[in-house]
């Protein structure tokens, strides 16, 4: 489990890193693209969702991400996290997913930990179901670096995440009152998928800015060998235009 393997390394309040300046607060409008690996759902709608980034103590909301800092020792932070899981679909998107009930979207909350070299970074999440809709988890391992300067920062990664059976079974199983000729029930395994991705922060003038990422992902057995995907990649982006306050 990722909580007792990373607890022993927070530190108590005496050993604390002292407190460092707030960072500025960041808000902005995104937009996000995650095209479907479901059969006959040839395109996925963009949503639109608000961007914000700020910091009030050891409470911090970055983007969609909401966490509270359980403490740093050199390099290393660890923190609580909570965030949601926007992937979902109903049974009337494409003809192949007719008859099945529909796939909701979810609270995840869990632990994350960053680990920072230099201009280095690896990072391990694991997350787990808060709503009782996939009932999963999952594990995100990753590595990237930041290149780039003040004004325009690439920041290049890779990493694999892990995503158990009951979540793997929720969004890619058939049950067997969902099956029809042609879809057979199908039971979802434990999936470990790869991807890569990429980041970009421009600064634009003092206050404002525009931030990019992409990702695309190779999706593992256990979910291309459902009936209801036709596709053994799945590609998301996010676009994002920021207004500092503070700077």
């Amino acid at each position: 489990m990722l909580a007792p393997a990373l607890l022993p390394l927070v530190p108590t309040p005496a050993t604390a890193q002292p407190a460092r300046p707030r960072p500025p607060v960041t808000v902005g409008a995104a937009v996000v693209a995650s095209p479907s690996p479901y059969a006959g759902v040839d395109e996925q709608p963009l949503t639109a969702v608000p961007f914000l980034n700020l910091e009030l103590g050891r409470f911090y909301l970055r983007g969609l991400e909401a966490g509270y800092r359980l403490g740093e020792r050199g390099p290393l932070s660890v923190a609580a996290v909570v965030q949601p899981r926007f992937q979902s679909y109903h049974g009337s998107d494409s003809p192949a997913l007719a008859g099945m009930a529909d796939r909701r979207r979810t609270a995840e909350g869990g632990l994350r930990a960053r680990l920072r070299t230099g201009r280095f970074e690896a990072g391990l999440r694991a997350v787990g179901d808060l709503l009782g809709r996939h009932g999963g988890q999952e594990v995100t391992a990753d590595v990237g670096v930041r290149l780039g300067g003040p004004d325009l920062t690439l920041s290049p990664s890779a990493g694999v995440t892990w995503q158990s059976a009951d979540f793997v079974d929720y969004y890619y199983g058939v049950r067997d009152g969902e099956a029809r000729p042609g879809r057979p029930a199908y039971t979802g395994e434990a999936a470990t998928n790869r991807f890569v991705g990429a980041s970009a922060r421009l600064r634009l003038a003092k206050r404002w800015g525009v931030f990019a990422l992409v990702r695309h992902t190779w999706l593992d057995d256990p979910i291309t060998a459902s009936p209801i995907v036709d596709s053994d990649t799945d590609s998301s982006g996010v676009l994002a235009v920021t207004f500092a306050f503070g700077v």
